[in-house]
């Protein structure tokens, strides 16, 4: 069941994080397509030029110039993007903690754990990096925290191309819980000229027997799946009692 869902606006995000400022306009530019033409335009242009008129040629060489730097300079790497969401994790825990209304004393039943992974619905810009990694502007990331009698969680939605973020709160009775799981999922990008391409990724799923759900994609399936287990292990044990 759904307890509650905030929001905050972005003078209170920066408050809230004390963590690096996040860039969106540059972020941005990860995300956009690259297109060299007009600038290589200008520069042929500009070398024509030259041969009748130096300095009309010098001219529109530097504007050619300036307009293919536009498109490459200051664009973000994939490690920049991967910190970038890093960045906004580091005091996940302290803020669910305060969300959720809780001490740390009272969920020690086993250590917290989280799940975190870029959104790939429609809604979101992907791309796919140089190293045949799948990025997105939208990110999530769930923190799961267990007492003696429920599971806590804390999710977190940002984007880092616009000041938009958006925090829950939900809390599971064990006997709810149906199962804990990764699955696979299907999305696609676009890869210009009208055209797109799919690809498949794995996300966590907690089930319940009410038929709500709560689920998020997964940077790391291996260590996903290694939290899983020992949630499940818990899970089971506390069904059992």
């Amino acid at each position: 069941m759904t307890v509650a869902t905030y929001g905050f606006d972005n003078e209170n995000y920066k408050t809230m994080k004390g963590e690096i400022h996040m860039d969106y306009a540059k972020n941005k530019k990860y995300f956009q397509p690259v297109n060299l033409k007009l600038g290589i335009i200008v520069c042929i242009i500009g070398l024509i030029l030259f041969a009748a008129t130096p300095i009309a040629g010098i001219v529109g060489l530097a504007i050619g110039a300036f307009l293919i730097y536009l498109q490459v300079g200051g664009r973000p790497s994939d490690a920049d993007i991967d910190a970038a969401v890093t960045s906004q994790l580091s005091n996940m825990k302290a803020r669910a903690l305060k969300k959720l209304g809780l001490d740390e004393d009272e969920v020690s039943e086993i250590a917290p754990i989280s799940f975190d992974g870029y959104v790939y619905n429609k809604s979101a810009s992907i791309k796919k990096g140089k190293d045949d990694k799948y990025r997105s502007n939208k990110y999530q990331a769930v923190m799961f925290f267990f007492s003696s009698n429920e599971v806590h969680c804390y999710t977190y939605d940002f984007s880092i191309t616009e000041s938009s973020q958006k925090e829950s709160t939900d809390v599971y009775f064990y006997k709810d819980i149906v199962s804990v799981s990764t699955q696979t999922d299907g999305s696609e990008y676009s890869v210009g000229k009208g055209k797109s391409s799919q690809f498949d990724y794995e996300y966590f799923k907690l089930t319940t027997t009410g038929g709500t759900s709560i689920s998020c994609a997964v940077r790391n399936i291996d260590d996903a799946q290694r939290s899983i287990n020992g949630m499940r292990a818990l899970i089971k044990s506390k069904k059992m009692a």
